[in-house]
């Protein structure tokens, strides 16, 4: 039975505001530091109130429908002011706030995400304002918002009685998906599509008052945001957060939380299933109770086969349960769930690579020295759809057939911020035939077999290293200003499985014009000044570095680099390569 809570509400901010009402103590939310120690916990009624506080700073300054853009460390300051957004009707824009160490680096995402959504002011920490007031000069674009911070007990303000009204279609927050680029996407989510969301993820997980959750996932990104923290606050569980930094140092003390706290609910990427498995100890095995996990999410990037049964191996014997473990398929243009449901376990197809490379999934036995195994992540569900598309001519493929995914459900954001074209093209594409519904495409490439869906490539090229979203074209673009002779819009960037990890190649066109009459390339030098790059813009590692004669990387005949076209030519060495540097 869905909660009374939940009922008729029209945004979180009243369903966290009746709970703080009806279970006043009952605890909202925790953080911890080492693991397991608690350094701060609210109840609903402390959090409710905290949120009511923001958000009448927030309509102080007249931000009813406006954008603030939140820059904070993970921490209690951050969460407090996007559900002070959410109480005030303002439109919340969680964004990475810039490294001190690498600012000249990372500032340029920010500027970009502040050019597009135009923020009337900012949300943040003293210490982050007044790093930003001493590069005001040099970055006009920081020096002319309007700073709030939000770190003092006392905001000089009297906490708003309830949150405001709030209608489905009205916009919550603005989830940019972009790397550091110069033209990022915020995806436009309202507060029916975050509500949808949320009962997708309740019902499909069986999630209740009675579960219980912990995630080191960051809360500025969807997954992090949506499942790992705003599901606690919906559904009424308590949630632990644990910073991102703390996991990536001690891995297992993810699994010591789920003991400690007999959390019920928690996931990640493949990538921190994997660590666990690397750093599991006889003596570290030993503490370990994970028999109240009942749902172990996987998503993000490629879930990998291999690494659930390491998994399922490691730690069935500590009470974790095989039914646990589930793949899942999301994307922040779904604000974050698309269709599937758990309760399968692990379900993996093994397929023909010669065959999938013509777009055709061919079983084979598991283990035949020909096949690739691929998961299963998801499945049509009720009020939402899953579809199979040719992406050039729009018509629906059976069973087997690869091509682009289409989903249709009431969480599928608005669009895209200030880019029309762009949303209507991406939000309301339509089957050839079937002109009644309008679907989103993804931009990933799959197959359906027994009504199972299985990815097969790249959501837009989308590059996943170590659970971080890297999109080609701004590694492209890096390389290009790092090296001035390689020829702009004429390199691609993808990944490549080495060994069972994703790792980055490049290829890029030298501009043999740039050298006439001048010293010739010193291509050693040149590649170092490439990874040098790379490694300060995205902290990745290059695996290959490949330099092409000018006219050999694949394009559209309009132009588009075909990134999947020249990562296949440069599986199969069929680039004409001037030379490479591997790593």
């Amino acid at each position: 039975m869905v909660s009374d809570c939940i009922s008729g509400a029209t945004s979180l901010a009243h369903i966290l505001h009746r709970r703080a009402g009806r279970h006043p103590e009952r605890r909202a939310l925790t953080f911890l530091v080492r693991g397991t120690e608690q350094h701060k916990a609210y109840s609903f009624a402390a959090l409710d109130q905290r949120a009511r506080t923001i958000a009448a700073l927030l309509k102080a300054h007249g931000m009813e429908g406006e954008r603030a853009l939140l820059l904070y460390p993970q921490g209690a300051e951050y969460v407090e002011s996007f559900l002070g957004c959410l109480y005030a009707g303002t439109v919340a824009v969680p964004a990475y706030p810039p490294d001190p160490t690498r600012l000249e680096r990372t500032l340029g995402r920010l500027l970009g995400i502040i050019a597009d959504c135009r923020p009337k002011v900012v949300l943040a920490t003293k210490e982050i304002r007044d790093l930003a007031a001493a590069f005001a000069a040099q970055v006009p674009g920081l020096g002319e918002l309007k700073w709030l911070a939000t770190d003092d007990e006392d905001l000089g303000v009297v906490p708003l009685a309830s949150p405001a009204d709030a209608r489905s279609e009205q916009l919550a927050f603005l989830q940019y998906t972009s790397g550091s680029t110069s033209s990022p996407k915020g995806v436009m989510v309202s507060h029916g599509n975050l509500l949808a969301n949320l009962a997708h993820i309740r019902g499909s997980v069986e999630l209740g008052e009675d579960s219980c959750s912990v995630t080191w996932l960051p809360s500025f990104h969807d997954m992090g945001l949506v499942d790992g923290l705003l599901e606690g606050f919906y559904s009424g569980y308590p949630v632990y957060l644990m910073s991102p930094a703390d996991f990536l140092k001690h891995p297992l003390r993810w699994l010591q939380a789920v003991t400690a706290f007999r959390v019920t609910h928690s996931g990640g990427p493949n990538f921190g299933y994997e660590l666990c498995v690397r750093k599991a100890t006889p003596e570290a095995l030993s503490a370990l109770d994970l028999s109240s996990w009942r749902s172990a999410y996987c998503g993000a990037e490629p879930v990998r086969a291999g690494t659930m049964r390491r998994f399922l191996e490691t730690f069935s014997p500590r009470g974790f349960s095989a039914s646990a473990l589930f793949p899942v398929f999301g994307l922040a243009e779904t604000t974050l769930k698309a269709p599937g449901r758990q309760g399968r376990g692990v379900v993996t197809l093994s397929v023909d690579k010669k065959a999938l490379e013509a777009d055709q999934a061919v079983p084979l036995p598991t283990g035949d020295a020909q096949a690739t195994e691929l998961v299963s992540c998801g499945e049509s569900e009720e009020g939402y759809g899953l579809a199979i598309v040719e992406p050039e001519s729009r018509e629906r493929l059976p069973d087997g057939r690869v091509g682009e995914i289409w989903v249709y459900g009431p969480s599928v954001a608005q669009g895209y911020w200030r880019k029309p074209e762009l949303s209507e093209e991406t939000f309301h594409a339509r089957i050839r035939g079937e002109d009644s519904r309008e679907w989103l495409r993804t931009g990933d490439l799959g197959f359906l077999r027994d009504g199972l869906l299985y990815i097969t490539g790249r959501r837009k090229d989308l590059i996943i290293i170590g659970g971080r979203n890297h999109y080609p074209q701004d590694i492209e673009w890096t390389v290009e200003a790092a090296l001035p002779e390689v020829r702009p819009g004429c390199g691609a960037a993808f990944s490549v499985d080495v060994d069972g990890e994703e790792r980055l190649v490049v290829v890029a066109e030298v501009d043999t014009r740039r050298q006439q009459g001048g010293e010739s390339l010193d291509l050693q030098a040149a590649a170092a000044t490439v990874r040098q790059a790379i490694n300060e813009a995205y902290q990745l590692r290059l695996h290959e570095l490949v330099f092409l004669k000018p006219g050999s990387v694949p394009k559209t005949s309009s132009g588009k680099i075909q990134r999947q076209a020249a990562r296949r030519a440069y599986l199969e060495r069929g680039l004409q390569r001037v030379t490479e540097e591997a790593a």
